[in-house]
């Protein structure tokens, strides 16, 4: 498995575990489309939430969730359209979030940041 998909699928899973110890219930796992990918589509006090996981194990490349920019929150807004248009749901209370995790493999621990309402 590609170093990438590794990283990718293992940030994801701390995501969940930190989304799920602070209530929020986890309804769907990368949702794809034409559009663009929804890592986490999740629900929280009868509010949805799609949420885009970034993780990183240096800072080589800048913080996680500034590679969360603009033109990645618009094909998560078209992605959200279509899941909600797929699913039936008529729910307008919506948000997108960002998880940034940081992973430290010498001492072994993560860093998560929840970023709300990006």
């Amino acid at each position: 498995m590609h170093f990438k998909i590794k990283r990718g699928k293992f940030g994801q899973q701390l995501a969940k575990e930190y989304l799920e110890k602070k209530g929020y219930k986890i309804l769907a796992e990368n949702f794809h489309c034409l559009a663009g990918e929804i890592d986490l589509i999740a629900e929280k006090n009868g509010q949805l939430i799609f949420i885009e996981i970034k993780t990183r194990f240096s800072r080589n490349f800048g913080l996680p969730e500034e590679a969360v920019n603009e033109t990645k929150r618009n094909k998560m807004e078209k992605t959200a359209l279509v899941y909600l248009e797929k699913e039936k749901i008529k729910n307008e209370n919506f948000r997108f979030d960002c998880l940034a995790i940081e992973i430290d493999k010498e001492e072994k621990k993560a860093k998560i940041r929840h970023h709300k309402a990006i």
